[in-house]
């Protein structure tokens, strides 16, 4: 048999699953950033980059607890900035 058979390849199958799961990992932080973003920032907030990296961080440092934490802190909270919402100026 050749040795070059007998030897493990970068890029096996289980090489491919891992970066398929790291991707789904990074990817999904990624995008729901870039949605709270665009929210935050259509609703005129000053601290929408804030909410977007803190979403991201959350997620990707702190697992899918942590990124579910400040996802449903953002969506209670952006009514507060924005149309319809409070902007701090008062009556």
């Amino acid at each position: 048999m050749l040795p070059s058979l007998q030897v493990g390849f970068p890029g096996t199958a289980e090489l491919v699953i891992l970066l398929l799961i790291f991707g789904v990992l990074l990817v999904v932080p990624l995008v729901v950033s870039v949605f709270i973003y665009r929210d935050a920032a259509d609703r005129n907030s000053s601290h929408a980059l804030a909410w977007a990296a803190g979403s991201f961080f959350g997620a990707f440092l702190g697992g899918f607890f942590g990124g579910v934490v400040v996802w449903v802190l953002y969506v209670v909270v952006r009514d507060e900035v924005g149309p319809g919402g409070s902007s701090g100026t008062g009556p």
